[in-house]
């Protein structure tokens, strides 16, 4: 049980986590992620890679193997890639007149 204080500083933190905007945003955008085609395609690529590297290695390919295991690092890739953000333009301010 929380004392009568720390009741009163939890209740403080909620009401500041609330008013941020930033932090209410980022938490309800991933608690609604939704399947997008960039990681249906990744999950395809790291299916097909694995069933490549499980035939590379039955046959004893090692350069199928290979090739696979550098499929699975692309479709990691895809699926943490996100496209950058532009940069605000912050104007200039010339102290030479």
């Amino acid at each position: 049980m929380l004392s009568e204080s720390e009741q009163k500083r939890l209740a403080d933190i909620e009401a500041a986590l609330r008013s941020d905007a930033r932090f209410v945003n980022g938490f309800n955008r991933a608690m609604t992620r939704r399947i997008t085609p960039r990681r249906v395609t990744s999950v395809i690529i790291a299916i097909a890679a694995i069933v490549g590297a499980i035939i590379g290695l039955a046959a004893g390919s090692v350069f199928g193997t290979v090739l696979a295991i550098c499929a699975l690092g692309v479709a990691g890739g895809v699926w943490t890639y996100r496209p950058a953000q532009a940069e605000p333009v912050i104007p200039r301010i010339d102290t030479e007149l």
